[in-house]
């Protein structure tokens, strides 16, 4: 979506969402395919369902889950992921992050007497090169870098 500095300026989208095909084109020639595309006003709910919940039932059975924010600053990761704003429960406006937390921790309560739960999170920041765990003391203001090296073989 646009700015609100961008409304004021009378500027307007350069892109077209073709969700069908999903695909977002940029001006009339330049398309791009990805998994799932929504417009500028889809509702975070729908978001979730359509990106997230799937990986969220994954996790309940044992599988591994990465949701990845990208884009530059100010293109709505931190609106998306929902960790900038306080709303709540169930609000449209309720972000990725804290619906993953709350539906987790239901699905542990439903079944903590049939299954043992072992749960851990990280939530990284990989900005310029760095990456910071946001969840550890100190997080993006003073926290530790993570180190990332590689060994002999090339592997990370």
């Amino acid at each position: 979506p646009l700015l609100p500095r961008d409304t004021a300026q009378n500027c307007c989208s350069c892109i077209t969402v073709h969700q069908k095909a999903n695909q977002v084109v940029v001006g009339t020639k330049r398309a791009f395919a990805f998994d799932l595309v929504y417009e500028t006003d889809a509702c975070q709910s729908a978001v979730y369902d359509g990106c997230v919940s799937q990986l969220l039932d994954g996790c309940m059975q044992g599988y591994n889950a990465t949701v990845l924010a990208y884009g530059q600053t100010g293109s709505g990761k931190t609106h998306t992921m929902g960790t900038g704003q306080s709303v709540g429960e169930g609000s449209e406006e309720e972000g990725i992050v804290p619906k993953v937390i709350r539906n987790s921790f239901r699905h542990i309560e439903v079944h903590k007497e049939n299954i043992d739960f072992k749960v851990s999170c990280c939530y990284l920041e990989i900005y310029n090169e760095d990456i910071r765990d946001l969840l550890q003391p100190g997080g993006r203001q003073d926290g530790q870098v993570i180190a990332i090296r590689e060994d002999a073989a090339g592997g990370i």
